[in-house]
């Protein structure tokens, strides 16, 4: 449960998630909503910009596939961050439902096992999350490194687009348009990070409700004939959370796994265009290695989550 906190502390961050203390407050409420408004736009004229630089140089087949595999990457973190502020409420419920009974393992002075498989399930979690946002962080500081070191000295920007305003730009407009374009991929790595992050705690949390389960199953005796009801009705309330976590990501988890798939089919092609002793090559392997490992994420603790139901 601290984790997924952890997870709404960064989204609050990103503009998707008003924290709830605010939402007592009339101000802040207001405040709040113009920062979301301001970091999706952000991210969404990027993604145009990019959109329309594409589309523009669609006769340069090369421009083109070096544009288009970070504006799938950027356009998915739009659309998760709308996923967000859409199912906000029932993102709510699926994190109160694991706090509340009979989801929380029972605290049996006697018995320890049920705390020691919540316990086994956090440090999971934890370390997929620490890692995955490591990666992430990795892949995005090693395109801002390397566009400072090449592409700031010549005042071009860390990615092609489309601008409303002629190319040779004053110092000032330069500026902040690097900016505008620096601070859009950083938060949309930080969606993608709380997004990815938040899906795969559900999905392991599932896993450890019906690990739960089992245990309190096999301790069913005659002494203790109460358990019974307490697992016929915890095998309802997982169901209804897989359910509730399917219908809240669904969309969600099939445009990621769309645009992954044209992402790493794009990457792939890029690669074999540079040279393995480049900077370039390194900047599309940690890319690479983002893509392939954000797809792994979902269809590892999916496929366990399948297991475990069948």
């Amino acid at each position: 449960m601290a984790l997924l906190k952890s997870i709404l502390v960064i989204l609050s961050i990103c503009g998707c998630w008003r924290p709830s203390s605010w939402s007592l407050s009339f101000y802040k409420c207001l405040f709040y909503n113009l920062y979301s408004i301001f970091v999706a736009f952000l991210i969404l004229s990027l993604s145009l910009s990019q959109m329309i630089g594409i589309a523009v140089n669609a006769d340069d087949s090369s421009n083109v596939s070096d544009d288009i595999y970070v504006f799938l990457a950027q356009f998915v973190s739009c659309f998760k961050m709308l996923s967000l502020v859409v199912n906000r409420n029932n993102i709510v419920e699926l994190i109160v439902t694991l706090g509340q009974e009979p989801h929380q393992p029972l605290d049996d002075p006697l018995d320890d096992v049920e705390m020691n498989i919540q316990t086994k399930f956090d440090r999971l979690s934890r370390f997929n999350t620490h890692s995955y946002a490591s990666l992430i962080s990795l892949t995005v500081s090693n395109f801002l490194l390397l566009s400072l070191i090449t592409n700031f000295k010549k005042r071009q920007l860390t990615f092609r687009a489309w601008l409303p305003f002629d190319d040779n730009m004053t110092p000032i407009v330069f500026y902040l348009t690097y900016i505008h374009q620096i601070l859009a991929v950083t938060i949309a790595a930080m969606i993608h990070v709380a997004l990815d992050t938040l899906i795969c705690n559900l999905l392991i949390n599932i896993c450890c409700q019906i690990t739960i389960l089992e245990n309190r199953l096999t301790n069913i005796t005659d002494e203790r004939k109460t358990i019974l009801k307490l697992c016929i009705r915890h095998h309802e309330c997982i169901y209804r959370f897989a359910a509730t976590v399917n219908k809240t990501f669904k969309f969600a988890i099939f445009v990621q796994f769309f645009a992954s798939t044209l992402t790493v089919c794009f990457t792939l092609y890029q690669l074999t265009k540079v040279s393995a002793n480049t900077s370039e090559f390194i900047k599309m392997m940690f890319f690479m290695s983002s893509m392939l490992t954000q797809v792994y994420l979902y269809c590892w603790y999916g496929h366990l989550v399948t297991l475990k139901v069948c």
